[in-house]
C-alpha cells in the first residue's frame, strides 16, 4: 500500500508584470506556505496576448474559487 502525505496552505493570487509588461500570476503566501516551496514562490505564466485586465479578472476568479493549494508526496 502506498502512503502519502498532503499539506495544504493558503495563498493569494496576485497579478505581477514581467519587465516587458507581460502579466503573470504569483501565488503569494497567506500565512505558512507549503514546505516544498521553501523560500521560493509559484507563478502562473499566462498565454501570449492576455492583457493585464484579463489577468486581474482571472486572479479575482481564482481568489473567489480556490480555498487552498495542496502538495502531496508519496512515501
Amino acid at each position: 500500500m502506498t502512503q502519502s502525505k498532503t499539506e495544504r496552505a493558503s495563498y493569494v493570487f496576485a497579478v505581477k508584470e514581467f519587465g516587458d509588461g507581460k502579466p503573470w500570476i504569483m501565488l503569494e503566501r497567506s500565512g505558512k506556505g507549503l514546505e516544498v516551496v521553501g523560500n521560493g514562490f509559484v507563478g502562473l505564466e499566462l498565454r501570449e496576448g492576455i492583457t493585464l485586465e484579463e489577468a486581474e479578472r482571472l486572479a479575482e476568479m481564482l481568489r473567489e474559487s480556490v480555498s487552498a493549494v495542496s502538495y502531496t508526496s508519496f512515501l
